[in-house]
């Protein structure tokens, strides 16, 4: 028996890893040069490091990992990442030997710096081979998920571990975040941090970890695209996303466990229901956003630019960018029956 005929091409994704959008290496020239890579590798995890030290851009101390991993090559924007690990990890030894810094407090820096900036290069360039699927929600809700089971057990004996709340509450009062421990005020103190650290184990994780990433993404990408064009397929990606069907039912499900969990009081249950709900939902957000974008192309420069300044203040707005985040959930639902982004007939 011949050899069958009409065999399509190799697929460019994911078995092809050299052809995938995000590691185009080989033919973008601003890639090539040991040297000089190096140099963005150390400054880009020096950088990172500083911002993560310093306090005042710690939001950002993912950006220049993520210019490293659009500006060097696959093998140069994990060195940049490893480094960057190795740096902090450097500093924070250095810090408590010479200011006397709560080792639990040292453990969770390392721990937390080293947990993001690993699966955050991940996410932009997955080592070898192992591209996992191709949209970067996806990475990202698996990154997400790792970094559930890697610091969900942290959170949860905070909150049953007073001994641990009074460890944050004195750094927060060092750093002059709150006032001293006068009477009582300390009690109120870890009662707060408990309820705060209740409330991420409840979802905060994923959504916390999905919002750095995506910023510090986006940001890097804004950057990139002032030295390179080799970035601009990634808006076509976004408005490209559809989330699959199934996933209405793990909404639903997760949204079951967490009112179950309640009601016969079993917080794993609940726990998990919570995450799991969060994931499913940023993913239908992620699909809301694209139809937005989507229909605010269609309009004209200046109003879309007023649109888009509007939306941004609504969501500065307490209660009502909650609202704005459930209706952009809801219609990213809604296409898995209306077709909002379906091609016009001609």
């Amino acid at each position: 028996m011949g050899p069958p005929e009409n065999l399509p091409e190799e697929a460019p994704w994911p078995g092809n890893a050299e052809s995938a959008p995000v590691l185009q290496e080989k033919d973008d020239p601003a890639k090539n040069g040991g040297i000089q890579q190096a140099i963005i590798a150390f400054l880009c995890a020096a950088a990172s490091v500083a911002c993560f030290k310093t306090g005042f851009l710690l939001f950002l101390f993912l950006f220049p990992v993520g210019i490293a991993a659009f500006f060097c090559n696959r093998k140069f924007a994990w060195v940049a990442a490893i480094l960057a690990v190795a740096i902090n990890a450097g500093a924070s030894f250095i810090f408590n030997i010479y200011f006397g810094a709560d080792p639990v407090l040292l453990q969770w820096n390392i721990f937390y710096y080293s947990a993001m900036i690993l699966v955050f290069t991940w996410i932009n360039v997955p080592p070898g081979r192992f591209m996992m699927l191709e949209q970067i929600p996806y990475r990202m809700a698996i990154g997400a998920c790792f970094c559930i089971l890697v610091f969900l057990p942290y959170f949860i004996r905070m909150v049953n571990d007073t001994g641990m709340q009074a460890v944050i509450a004195r750094q927060l009062e060092a750093l002059g975040s709150i006032p001293g421990n006068s009477e009582g005020i300390g009690q109120t103190l870890e009662e707060t941090i408990a309820g705060m650290a209740s409330l991420v184990i409840r979802g905060g994780i994923p959504l916390s970890c999905l919002v750095f990433w995506w910023i510090n993404r986006q940001f890097a990408l804004l950057v990139s695209r002032f030295f390179r064009r080799s970035q601009a397929g990634e808006a076509n990606k976004f408005l490209n996303f559809h989330a699959p069907f199934f996933l209405i039912w793990v909404l639903s499900l997760s949204l079951g466990a967490v009112l179950l969990g309640k009601t016969v009081n079993i917080g794993i249950l609940e726990i998990a229901g919570w995450n799991v709900l969060v994931l499913s939902a940023t993913m239908f957000l992620v699909q809301g956003g694209a139809i937005l974008m989507h229909f605010l192309l269609r309009i004209p420069p200046l109003p879309r630019i007023l649109i888009n300044v509007g939306i941004i203040i609504l969501f500065f707005r307490p209660q009502v960018n909650m609202v704005m985040l459930a209706l952009i959930v809801i219609l990213g639902i809604a296409e898995n029956w209306v077709p909002f982004r379906a091609p016009k007939q001609q």
